[in-house]
């Protein structure tokens, strides 16, 4: 199953701001990726970080363009 990092977020009840800092990243950093469906990560560990963050495996995470 795929799952935006918006939608995985919400379901934490966090924020932006709450989620940016457990994954040591800039709000606008992490906002960014939120607009853009994750399409700015561009380190496999900040990526990795959130898939753990949320409680998910990496794959389960919805990158725009992976399947292109």
């Amino acid at each position: 199953m795929e799952y935006t990092i918006k939608e995985l977020r919400a379901r934490k009840n966090e924020t932006q701001a709450e989620t940016a800092k457990a994954v040591g990243v800039s709000l606008q950093a992490y906002n960014e990726w939120e607009v853009n469906n994750s399409l700015g990560i561009t380190k496999l560990s900040t990526a990795t970080k959130l898939a753990k963050h949320f409680g998910v495996k990496l794959d389960d995470i919805f990158f725009a363009g992976k399947h292109e």
